[in-house]
């Protein structure tokens, strides 16, 4: 592949056509993968509504709402994949899939902001969350998040702004749609704030669980959730920082700070690759489902075996 050079014209295309092949070897088998575990995710944790063990609705509401958008997601890749190697006709059918694909995402992140944000309240504050953890508000706290996406999808619809037809979904962005009215607010609301928010909850999970594993006979669960908050945390930085980072390097590109070829050609890469890896977030939330899965176990073997009442243990093993 020639090196791109600094000029007036500065191509992009060798970047595209890099990107058409590595999106078809990822997006592939996380299709293939996501559709299949998403799917086994949303009816495991509906068995455990079904059981109505109340102790558990909270954690598995929140577990299928995750498990949805990621789901949302996973069937936007096919189109996303096909519409990027064509030109489209219809600005309609560009403006849903890229609908589906930034709704899923942004459904994604807020659903496991709140996640951590009821795990972390139900350790500092049991009784107190206690009474505030109801099937009904939870659903009501999912759906003020597809609300809140759908609402922020608003100016997804001006993406393309007045073109021409015969663009290509996901590139040929206006330059209103890298405007600072734009972006700094998708930015921080969408981004910034969540991590900030799922980070500090994180951090005072962690650090409260670990002064409770010298004063309590439940150290191995304990333990076994410290890691899987971690790990959750991990997960989230991993799948979302890189490809903020890469909006964020796009918007000093589209609004002139940056101008050298070079530095575009790698932005672009960049930031392709970063969607890329973003993608296969609905595949790793799958191991978060399985820790969820296997402690739910853990506790209703306990009760079996104590004959006693289910163990609050739901929101310290959730997802983060």
């Amino acid at each position: 592949m020639s090196q791109p050079n600094k000029s007036k014209n500065c191509s992009l295309h060798e970047v595209d056509e890099l990107m058409r092949t590595v999106q078809l070897a990822v997006h592939i088998p996380t299709f293939l993968l996501g559709l299949l575990l998403n799917v086994l995710a949303i009816q495991r944790f509906r068995t455990f509504l079904k059981k109505r063990w109340p102790e558990y609705a909270a954690t598995s509401i929140y577990m299928i709402n995750l498990a949805v958008f990621d789901l949302l997601l996973v069937l936007s890749l096919p189109f996303k994949v096909a519409l990027g190697h064509v030109k489209v006709p219809l600005q309609s059918l560009c403006t849903f899939v890229e609908c589906l694909y930034f709704i899923s995402m942004y459904g994604s992140v807020f659903t496991i902001c709140f996640i951590s944000l009821d795990r972390f309240l139900a350790i500092r504050y049991p009784i107190l969350v206690s009474h505030c953890r109801s099937p009904r508000k939870i659903f009501g706290i999912c759906f003020t998040i597809w609300v809140l996406v759908w609402v922020g999808s608003i100016p997804i619809y001006n993406f393309h702004g007045k073109v021409e037809k015969g663009y290509t979904c996901f590139h040929n962005m206006s330059d209103d749609t890298w405007s600072a009215k734009v972006f700094f607010p998708l930015e921080v609301f969408g981004f910034l704030l969540p991590m900030g928010i799922m980070g500090f909850c994180s951090f005072r999970s962690i650090h409260i669980l670990v002064g409770r594993l010298d004063h309590s006979q439940d150290w191995g669960q304990q333990r076994a959730c410290i890691w899987t908050i971690a790990s959750s945390l991990a997960v989230f930085v991993v799948s979302f920082l890189p490809i903020h980072l890469g909006f964020f390097l796009q918007f000093l590109v589209r609004n002139g700070f940056i101008v050298e070829c070079r530095a575009k050609w790698n932005i672009s890469l960049f930031l392709q690759l970063s969607m890329c890896l973003s993608n296969i977030n609905c595949c790793l939330d799958v191991f978060c489902y399985y820790f969820v899965i296997k402690e739910f176990r853990t506790g209703i073997m306990a009760r079996q075996r104590s004959g006693g009442q289910l163990a609050l243990w739901d929101t310290i093993t959730t997802r983060g």
